[in-house]
């Protein structure tokens, strides 16, 4: 039976207190801050390696299998920035994750290929030992989404690896 006679005002108004307590203790701690901004600017640079392979005429019939994982780069870089503004309360600029600017051109498709593979399976053991470190249900959906892209796109690019050069 509910108990109707109960303030419950009392217990929101608590869970609100411990709610606005936590993102502060996320806010306080600069390592999260540089993995955050390490973590968007690897966003960015595998979504410009994505868009090179999407040029890329031996993989024209991958074509739709890169664009997806292109487009899921920009969603990545989008959530981070969201979980960034969610923890620090600032959003950062558009030309901070850019810094690194490489000729992603030059190299052949064979490595290129190979060369996101090993990222992505890299990312899986870095957003996967983020996602234990946040304590907000929000914030860890946020990463459970990228890790499970990240996944899939392990197992993606192994099959076009394996399919256009073993």
């Amino acid at each position: 039976m509910y108990p109707y006679n109960r303030n419950t005002q009392l217990y929101h108004s608590r869970a609100k207190e411990t709610q606005a307590e936590k993102p502060s203790l996320l806010a306080q701690d600069k390592r999260l801050e540089e993995l955050l901004f390490l973590a968007r600017t690897e966003a960015t640079e595998t979504a410009r390696k994505f868009e090179t392979l999407l040029d890329r005429a031996e993989l024209s019939e991958a074509g739709q299998i890169l664009r997806t994982m292109y487009l899921d780069g920009k969603k990545h870089l989008r959530l981070l920035q969201e979980v960034g503004f969610l923890i620090f309360g600032t959003t950062p600029q558009e030309n901070e994750a850019c810094e690194t600017e490489e000729a992603t051109e030059a190299t052949d498709t064979c490595a290129l290929l190979e060369e996101l593979l090993l990222a992505e399976m890299d990312d899986i053991s870095f957003y996967r030992a983020l996602l234990f470190a946040m304590t907000e249900a929000d914030l860890r959906n946020a990463f459970f989404e990228i890790l499970t892209d990240k996944q899939n796109h392990a197992v993606a690019l192994s099959h076009l690896y394996a399919k256009y050069f073993g």
